[in-house]
């Protein structure tokens, strides 16, 4: 990559990866790089509204989000952004209704999960779901036990 950085988030759009902020090892990062396969280099994309580290990161309905993490402050988020590769601009969202550092994101049934995480004070067992036609977060439901988030994935099996 073009600048080193730990506990970044990625994921795969349009054959490209993304990867967003994290932290230089100094405070969290705001920029976005993305790897182009075909070209096999990376290329800086336009910054996030916020600098985040251990934030989640999931493709929407064709657009990058990018929720919660932590700041530069070391307080847990709760505001999302989204990017458009067509734009080339982020845009807020409404914010989720806790703070979520580690948060894990997925995308189930058409609407956009987030799960676990850290407040700052305890870790989670709340989920949380997105409707992009309301812009609006509701509970989505709880886990038996709290997870401090960054490790769910869903796989679709045939």
């Amino acid at each position: 990559m073009l600048r080193k950085r730990a506990a970044a988030s990625a994921a795969v759009l349009n054959g490209q990866i993304y990867v967003v902020g994290g932290t230089d090892g100094d405070a969290p990062l705001d920029t976005v790089e993305r790897f182009d396969p075909l070209e096999v280099c990376w290329s800086l994309c336009p910054t996030m509204s916020t600098p985040r580290e251990a934030s989640g990161c999931v493709v929407f309905l064709g657009r990058l989000y990018v929720a919660g993490g932590r700041d530069e402050f070391g307080l847990s988020l709760s505001t999302v952004e989204k990017y458009d590769t067509e734009t080339l601009r982020w845009s807020p969202v409404r914010p989720m209704k806790n703070k979520r550092f580690q948060v894990s994101l997925v995308v189930f049934h058409g609407f956009l999960l987030a799960i676990g995480g850290s407040d700052g004070v305890s870790d989670l067992k709340t989920m949380e779901a997105y409707d992009h036609e309301t812009n609006s977060w509701r509970h989505f439901g709880s886990m038996k036990s709290k997870h401090p988030g960054g490790h769910v994935a869903l796989v679709n099996s045939p």
